[in-house]
């Protein structure tokens, strides 16, 4: 399982089991760099930056060494070329072509038709691409027709040949692609400022590789919803894509499907599901625990707006939805017939419904759960003996029994790492 957070711009903060991974830090709005960065910092920290460009690369990244006890620098050699930096900032220096390892990455610097290089990394099992500054950056003159010969471009201050361009950038493409044809996750330029045909260098992207999640990146100055623009491409080829509608957003991987934050436009999709699993419960031996009108849409968007709500992906297909929330819940305030493991802090696990397309989804919720909080806590209905089930085989252990708001009874449960 790995999960990935945006920062800013074309930023990212990739982590795994075993270490951490920080792309092309310029900002970080939502500060969520303060988790890993410090003497708190538990796993080893791999800094990259693909070039020199300011919105890129700041020096700000060298002042974390100060305090991390275990991080390394791997930039793109063009960075020393321009003297934004000294040699001995970095831990190693990479040009394209250039394979670096250790015990937790391999990586391997592969060309961009701008600055610097592009990067594909291998990790935890799951191989990453992000591009850096590669793009079809002139596709506007291209969507206007094909030009003869140069034309101005008033964005770079200078002529350029459109075609030529373009060419030098499916050549980076078939470069990359002699060393790899499929990528778990891709992080892409979807930039609104190129102008009309801006999607067009991520759709060649994905004509020509396998993809299992296409990430946005480099759409500050158009908005977000500019890239969302890049969606239906992506659904064409049942690839699923990351609507990025916040700065500190986080995306989730595990075993070939895609975790994220429900949107407004899931709830069609989420009611489908409630309706399903309301269906198997009552064919299990357990019809009361959810009436027909559970969850309403109320409830649902609360469950959004607090951004408590997530769902399950294969593919571009919605196949599961739950509610993880850190904080207290007033219904667990007393417990019957037993009492909680401890009074700690704890998150909640609610709502957790499947369309029965994928098996397992309850331990992949769990495992979502169980790498963000050592204390959690869980209820469910006596009726329902495969919750009860699954509980107990992931080493949750029964406590007493709680009242709903309602007033009707269930049984809980707690785990505590």
């Amino acid at each position: 399982m790995i999960r990935l957070t945006y920062l800013f711009h074309s930023g990212f903060v990739l982590e795994t089991d075993h270490c951490v991974l920080v792309f092309d830090y310029w900002m970080d709005p939502a500060q969520k760099m303060e988790r890993f960065i410090g003497p708190q910092s538990q796993k080893p920290i791999y800094v990259f930056v693909s070039h020199f460009h300011e919105d890129h690369f700041t020096k700000e990244i060298f002042t974390w060494k100060a305090t991390t006890p275990d991080i390394t620098y791997i930039l793109s050699k063009d960075i020393l070329k321009h003297h934004r930096a000294c040699k001995e900032d970095a831990d190693v220096w990479m040009t394209k072509g250039m394979v670096w390892n250790d015990s937790h990455i391999q990586v391997t610097a592969t060309g961009s038709n701008d600055s610097g290089v592009s990067w594909i990394i291998e990790t935890a099992g799951y191989r990453i691409f992000h591009a850096g500054d590669l793009c079809n950056w002139f596709a506007r003159f291209l969507a206007e027709g094909t030009p003869e010969g140069k034309v101005y471009s008033e964005e770079c201050d200078q002529w350029i040949d459109p075609v030529a361009e373009e060419k030098q950038f499916l050549g980076e493409l078939k470069d990359i692609k002699k060393i790899a044809d499929s990528f778990d996750v891709v992080m892409f330029p979807i930039d609104g400022r190129i102008g009309n045909g801006y999607t067009l260098g991520a759709r060649q992207f994905i004509e020509r590789f396998k993809v299992g999640l296409l990430v946005p990146m480099h759409f500050v100055m158009s908005g977000f919803d500019s890239a969302w623009r890049m969606e239906p491409f992506c659904q064409e080829k049942n690839i699923p894509f990351w609507c990025i509608r916040n700065e500190g957003d986080s995306i989730t991987l595990a075993d070939h499907l895609v975790i994220r934050q429900t949107a407004p436009e899931d709830l069609p999709r989420l009611k489908e599901i409630f309706a399903i699993a309301r269906k198997f419960m009552s064919e299990t031996g357990n019809p009361g625990q959810w009436d027909e009108n559970y969850p309403g849409d109320q409830l649902l968007r609360e469950d959004m707006d607090n951004g408590d709500s997530y769902v399950i992906q294969k593919g571009n297909t919605i196949v599961a939805t739950f509610v993880l929330r850190g904080g207290t819940d007033p219904t667990y305030n007393v417990i019957y017939d037993g009492q909680w493991l401890n009074d700690e802090p704890y998150a909640v696990i609610h709502r957790v419904a499947s369309s029965g397309e994928v098996k397992g989804v309850i331990r992949v919720v769990l495992d979502f759960a169980r790498r963000q909080y050592r204390n959690i806590r869980v209820d469910t209905h006596a009726d329902n003996k495969v919750m009860q089930h699954l509980m107990q085989k992931e080493g949750f252990r029964y406590c007493g029994v709680i009242h709903c708001w309602n007033g009707t009874e269930r049984l809980a449960y707690q785990y505590v790492q």
